[in-house]
């Protein structure tokens, strides 16, 4: 009988969570909230995955940054519980990932093997071109492509990412204002390509 009486309190504590946003279940993780941790884990980890393959096609790297994104959000959710800034609980989670996978290139790049001669090395495009390629073709990936990388990497992050002006800042490590002004170039120049 007791058994049965803790699954139903486990199950009604599974309903419960399962209806609170993002926002609310970082407040109970910052509580040390174990359940509402997996449930945010469970909400966010898919599509944390595929938007960080996008910009990554090692699976390994892919992985770790996503073991170490989860850990700084189990350890750091009270600063964003805590914080005045605004902004959303899927945001702060994908600063963390970015970040991360920043961290995790820089990583790599120093254990690199020391460069090859120019004469040997063959030109590969960088995991976002890639990525880029694959999500967008025909005229509009070629204007894209034709961009400025500074404006590009406004476009991908508040159009292919779907970040806002505030996130794709923090993201990039640039002020709201440049975002805004990037954002308005890129289109500009992309109208004129493909008119």
């Amino acid at each position: 009988m007791r058994r049965a009486g803790r699954l139903a309190g486990v199950r009604s504590r599974r309903r419960a969570l399962h209806e609170l946003d993002e926002e609310r279940l970082l407040r109970l993780v910052a509580r040390g909230d174990r359940g509402a941790f997996d449930e945010l884990y469970r909400r966010t980890s898919p599509w944390l995955a595929v938007r960080l393959r996008r910009r990554c096609a090692d699976e390994q790297i892919v992985a770790e940054v996503m073991q170490e994104t989860y850990l700084a959000v189990w350890r750091a959710a009270g600063a964003f519980a805590g914080s005045a800034v605004g902004g959303t609980a899927v945001g702060w989670l994908w600063t963390i990932a970015a970040r991360r996978l920043v961290d995790a290139f820089r990583r790599r790049a120093h254990h690199a093997e020391p460069p090859v001669a120019a004469a040997e090395r063959t030109p590969v495009p960088a995991a976002e071109e890639v990525a880029l390629a694959g999500a967008v073709d025909g005229d509009v990936g070629d204007a894209l492509r034709r961009l400025a990388p500074e404006l590009r990497q406004v476009l991908q992050a508040t159009v292919l990412d779907g970040l806002s002006v505030r996130e794709a800042a923090v993201l990039l490590g640039l002020p709201e204002g440049t975002v805004k002004t990037r954002a308005r170039r890129a289109r500009i120049a992309m109208r004129k390509a493909l008119t």
